[in-house]
């Protein structure tokens, strides 16, 4: 019996998160892509700053928007990490982050 777990992409992605004190929801690995679901903007926005990137945003139902952080676990030299939120469509991203919005 294994008493480990594989370094994938959502274990890579979980440790990123505990060493940097970030929030989330749910990790899971899509071939080879970290997903990491938040609860809302400002937990989306907090992996941002650690991480850089790019923020995408997309209708998701009626009154709802799907916001998408791109980037990866080590500044360019990690695994790929997808960081979501949903949120509002009124709701905005903060002002001081809206440079990396696609």
């Amino acid at each position: 019996m294994r008493d480990h777990r594989a370094l994938n992409a959502a274990v890579k992605a979980e440790v990123t998160a505990d060493y940097n004190g970030l929030p989330h929801a749910r990790i899971t690995d899509q071939n080879g892509t970290a997903h990491v679901f938040t609860t809302g903007l400002p937990d989306l926005e907090l992996w941002f700053m650690a991480l850089g990137g790019r923020i995408t945003h997309q209708p998701a139902g009626t009154g709802v928007t799907l916001w998408t952080l791109t980037a990866d676990t080590d500044h360019g030299n990690g695994v790929p990490v997808l960081v979501h939120a949903l949120a509002l469509d009124t709701d905005q991203i903060d002002a001081a982050i809206t440079h990396a919005v696609a």
